[in-house]
């Protein structure tokens, strides 16, 4: 992500990664949230959010109405609702994961990249594997912020082949 990019945000709620994705865009980029749960607005002109179901088939036209063309960045942070049951949650988790990479297949432009929110469990490495299909480079990384004992792991795909 640089100065000047078009950014969406998948399962922004709160906001987090928004603040964040504008202070690397500045001014000249857009960052578009989306999610099921309202997201305050934001004082910035070029940070919009939308109300709407990431699996909804919908999706990624809704997306690219608000963009206006493809982005050059998709961040996806889309959590189930946790249950307790670790098979029920890592599959709740890789449905969205799914999805959001093919939201990011739809609305990537050629070269923009896709980091993704995942659970550690058995369908992991085959998704990696479904992301590279896609990407240049693609690896896994653990942010500081996420906690040492959290089975949260991002995939971070550079890159898109379009």
């Amino acid at each position: 992500m640089k100065t000047g990019d078009k950014v969406v945000d998948i399962g922004a709620a709160p906001g987090g990664w928004l603040q964040v994705s504008r202070q690397i865009v500045g001014r000249q980029g857009f960052v578009l949230g989306i999610d099921m749960e309202p997201i305050s607005q934001f004082p910035w002109a070029n940070v919009k959010t939308i109300l709407a179901d990431v699996t909804d088939e919908s999706a990624p036209s809704l997306i690219l109405d608000r963009t206006c063309s493809q982005v050059d960045v998709v961040i996806s942070d889309v959590s189930p609702k946790i249950s307790g049951a670790w098979d029920v949650d890592h599959a709740r988790q890789l449905h969205l994961a799914e999805r959001s990479l093919e939201i990011a297949r739809r609305i990537l432009r050629r070269k923009g990249n896709f980091l993704c929110k995942l659970f550690h469990g058995p369908h992991l490495k085959a998704y990696e594997s479904a992301v590279a299909e896609h990407f240049e480079r693609v690896r896994l990384v653990k942010p500081p912020a996420s906690k040492q004992k959290s089975s949260e792991i991002y995939i971070l795909a550079v890159g898109f082949r379009g």
